[in-house]
């Protein structure tokens, strides 16, 4: 049996790690770009890759999906070139895997993307307890996001679209919390945080959940979730939910009254 696992900064514990975890690339029309992408192996045991170009984009909940290159709209796969399809590291050893792009006539003002992949050919055996002695592979994976904005993408704006409160009962769970639906209408990938903040009309009492991370693709929308952890008083509440992408853009803002009883 064979055990693929994705990670984007640091893997097997520690043993592999590689930097970036994106690449933007950035040029003319017409020229060639070139990056590197460093691999260290900390173990003790040499590690063995295949690399490969796939395509991807994120469902509605912000989920990435991978496909065969050069297959997505949006994808740069055929402008990618690899200094090779393999990599060996040995015991200890760090090294750099160059990669290059030839930047393609702007005919496109929406961002383009890919994703490279160093997938391990010598996976490790390794016993789990509690498997009656079942040997298990672990076949590590390792994937950096390849990114191309042409200059004339335009940044265009987040919002919200939709804002939820959900407390009922699901098949025999009980569910609680908060659903946003928003909207990337700019020609290029961004990335933020949303906010919850939550005030009790009645005692002025505040609650601020945990940020939730988001990334999303050009002209596209999702969906996010944020359980409530904690138990509400009851009461009436004035639920707040911050759409932020940095300093280059508004922060949006969507409200929403509830009232919890117990």
């Amino acid at each position: 049996m064979i055990i693929s696992l994705l990670l984007v900064q640091m893997v097997f514990a520690q043993a592999v790690s590689f930097s970036p975890a994106r690449i933007f690339f950035k040029g003319n029309p017409g020229e060639t770009i070139t990056e590197d992408i460093t691999l260290y192996n900390s173990s003790k045991d040499t590690y063995e890759f295949i690399a490969n170009i796939k395509d991807w984009k994120r469902d509605s909940l912000g989920t990435k999906i991978y496909f065969p290159m050069n297959v997505l709209p949006n994808s740069n796969a055929k402008n990618i070139s690899l200094e090779g399809t393999s990599i060996k590291l040995g015991p200890g050893e760090k090294r750099s895997f160059t990669i290059s792009m030839l930047i393609p006539k702007e005919n496109s003002n929406i961002s383009s993307n890919s994703m490279l992949f160093f997938t391990q050919t010598n996976a490790r055996q390794a016993t789990v307890s509690g498997a009656n002695g079942i040997g298990i592979k672990i076949n590590l994976e390792l994937g950096v996001q390849l990114f191309y904005t042409p200059t004339t993408a335009r940044v265009g704006e987040m919002k919200f679209l939709a804002f939820e409160y959900e407390n009922k009962v699901l098949e025999q769970e009980k569910i609680n919390r908060f659903a946003v639906k928003f909207e990337n209408t700019g020609d290029f990938n961004k990335d933020g945080v949303i906010r919850f903040e939550l005030t009790n009309k009645q005692t002025g009492e505040e609650t601020k959940l945990p940020p939730i991370s988001i990334a999303i693709m050009p002209h596209d929308q999702q969906w996010i979730y944020c359980p409530m952890l904690t138990q509400l008083t009851a009461g009436d509440y004035l639920v707040v939910a911050i759409l932020d992408t940095g300093e280059n853009n508004d922060l949006k803002v969507a409200e929403k009254e509830i009232n919890v009883k117990r």
